[in-house]
């Protein structure tokens, strides 16, 4: 970018809010709302209505079990379409029009983080309050609850950290959607999402303990219902913190080859 913009000045906060405001009109319209409260809201009906009367034989009450897992996954589909967004940008030539103006590149990264943040926080708003029609409950009280919130934005933001260095790098539109819909499924199923850690084989149960998902999946369920005692939120606060310091740094770098 040329004549960057002083960082934390009101140019720059100024350059954020703009930016922002584009991100999160294209991200609220009517297409790109569906994937952030619609399609949630439809697995959610999905995997209740089939497994909540058979489970609910074994004592398990699946509303308030599944619910965390319905979280990671919108947040998922958040971060896949925010690098999909990136990519377009890319292609459509907004950053090499943007290197022309007096605009700071880290407002690009802080616009499109605030927009995957509004979006997991009304993501995981609305699946939590329609999740409270099947049982699920804050049991630790608002302060929890808050904590609840702020992990799945935290898990956002790691993840859109992570599929925005592939929406940077992937040139083709295909093998971007492979490399972001592929791990997707392996990711949520080899995890403590929808079964116990415990009734996986053998072999595969130490991939399921270090999972990232199976470790925010277990700190949303501990600030939920507080059974498993919120120590279970550690581990999720670390895997974050490693992906957006290490995603960050490659975004970045694969941001300043894009805008070279």
């Amino acid at each position: 970018m040329s004549a960057p913009a002083p960082p934390m000045g009101p140019a720059f906060l100024h350059d954020v809010t703009v930016l922002a405001e584009r991100d999160l009109k294209r991200s609220f319209s009517k297409g790109a709302l569906f994937g952030t409260v619609v399609q949630p809201l439809v697995f959610f009906g999905i995997f209740y209505a089939t497994f909540s009367g058979m489970l609910a034989d074994k004592g398990i009450d699946y509303g308030p079990s599944v619910t965390p897992t319905l979280v990671v996954q919108a947040l998922m589909f958040i971060a896949i379409a925010s690098a999909m967004a990136l990519a377009a940008d890319r292609g459509s030539g907004l950053f090499n029009r943007l290197r022309t103006m007096p605009i700071s590149s880290a407002a690009l990264g802080a616009a499109r983080l605030l927009t995957v943040a509004a979006e997991a926080v009304i993501s995981t708003v609305v699946i939590t309050l329609v999740a409270h029609l099947a049982g699920f409950r804050f049991h630790e009280g608002p302060l929890a609850a808050l904590g609840f919130v702020l992990v799945a934005v935290l898990f956002a933001a790691a993840l859109a950290a992570v599929t925005a260095t592939l929406g940077l790098t992937l040139r083709s539109q295909e093998a971007l959607a492979a490399a972001l819909y592929l791990p997707y499924l392996p990711l949520l199923v080899v995890s403590s999402g929808f079964v116990p850690a415990a009734l996986f084989p053998g072999w595969l149960r130490p991939v399921v303990d270090v999972s990232p998902v199976s470790a925010v999946v277990d700190a949303l369920r501990a600030l939920s219902d507080g059974a498993t005692g919120t120590g279970r939120v550690w581990p999720a606060l670390v895997w974050c913190a490693g992906l957006i310091l290490l995603c960050g740094w490659t975004t970045a770098r694969a941001f300043r080859k894009v805008t070279q």
